[in-house]
């Protein structure tokens, strides 16, 4: 075996633990702690219409890792605006570059857990199992107005981009108490990136996010308070 091929990660397609529209996602086989996220492989023939996003992704095929690339703008700019305060964790997942898969490039990022090291259950999954109460709701607006605080360059703020659980941080992955995390949906992609320079416009932005986002019964956003507040 070459060098170059010893280097590369070897993922197993049936053992994905979710997926997106865009990326499946798995576990990092040799690191329990961090998952890695490859974009799903798609052929130009897929984007046949006359639209705006298909003729970029049709002609410009590298246009399919612009959301990736605005979401790593994000950690980083966050990151940054946070750097001299002793121990800040953003909430937004951690994000920890590239590695090269047999599946394609793959986005390496925190994993956050459940008890039991499984992948932390989504806010979309809790509200629907009926797990989600009012103490998780409390949490929730808590996490919610953090975001407001840190002002989050957001793009989509649906609940299944919202988990709760376990974070795995430092060098020995010190296990934290649950927490919300907005494990996905952010990122500056409008191509005018006001929102990246304007506080003010971040969290315009935001409100936008919250009332576009997914709808699940029994929980419902108040554009008003910034809450969200169960529903019968």
């Amino acid at each position: 075996m070459s060098s170059g091929s010893s280097a590369i990660i070897h993922l197993d397609p049936a053992a994905k633990v979710a997926e997106g529209g865009e990326r499946t996602v798995y576990v990092h086989p040799h690191n329990q702690h961090l998952l890695i996220k490859v974009l799903k492989p798609r052929h130009t023939d897929e984007f046949n219409r006359w639209t705006f996003g298909h003729l970029t992704q049709r002609y410009f095929p590298k246009t399919r890792y612009r959301s990736t690339v605005k979401q790593y703008d994000e950690y980083q700019r966050l990151m940054f605006a946070h750097m001299d305060e002793t121990g800040f964790v953003p909430p937004i997942t951690h994000l920890y570059g590239f590695t090269a898969t047999n599946l394609g490039m793959g986005g390496i990022t925190e994993r956050v857990t459940d008890g039991a090291g499984n992948n932390a259950p989504t806010l979309e999954q809790m509200v629907k199992h009926g797990t989600f109460g009012a103490d998780d709701l409390d949490r929730l607006n808590g996490f919610v107005a953090h975001l407001y605080e840190v002002s989050i360059c957001g793009a989509d703020f649906g609940p299944a981009n919202f988990v709760y659980g376990h974070r795995h941080l430092g060098t020995h992955g010190q296990m934290t108490d649950k927490q919300w995390v907005l494990v996905d949906g952010f990122g500056d992609r409008f191509a005018i990136t006001i929102r990246s320079i304007s506080e003010k416009v971040r969290r315009l932005g935001m409100d936008d996010c919250f009332k576009r986002s997914k709808k699940v019964a029994g929980l419902r956003w108040n554009p008003a308070k910034r809450q969200y507040q169960l529903t019968s």
